[in-house]
């Protein structure tokens, strides 16, 4: 029984290290709270998730940035003009109440519409 414990704690040591392992560096040239850091503010923090809470403002243009994998939730209707890189871009309604499963990209994004978009941005770490 003892042989089943370590080799469990081992694997869950082996997890938590490949989830920090998968998680960006700190100083990522692409980390949207560094490069659209007026758009996007750090709500928490932890060794499972970022939360970012992001305001986008009709007409704001976002600089390219990075995302890992994880889920927007929409507080506000609106329109996102999101370009993928090695993609066209593609013109979004966001409604309020909804979420969305996002995997990982690098983009710009441009709101289109008449409204503020207003997200929750939950980035998984691993």
């Amino acid at each position: 029984m003892k042989k089943k414990a370590l080799l469990a704690a081992a694997l869950a040591a082996a997890a938590m290290a490949a989830a920090y392992a998968a998680s960006p560096p700190p100083d990522d040239p692409l980390d949207p709270a560094r490069v659209a850091g007026d758009t996007h503010k750090v709500a928490l923090d932890n060794p499972f998730v970022r939360v970012l809470d992001v305001r986008l403002p009709p007409g704001k243009v976002e600089p390219r940035h990075r995302h890992p994998h994880g889920m927007s939730v929409y507080f506000t209707d609106w329109d996102a003009r999101v370009t993928p890189d090695g993609a066209p871009p593609e013109v979004h309604h966001r409604k309020a109440g909804t979420f969305a499963w996002n995997e990982a990209v690098v983009h710009g994004v441009e709101n289109v519409g008449p409204t503020e978009g207003h997200i929750l941005r939950i980035e998984l770490k691993h």
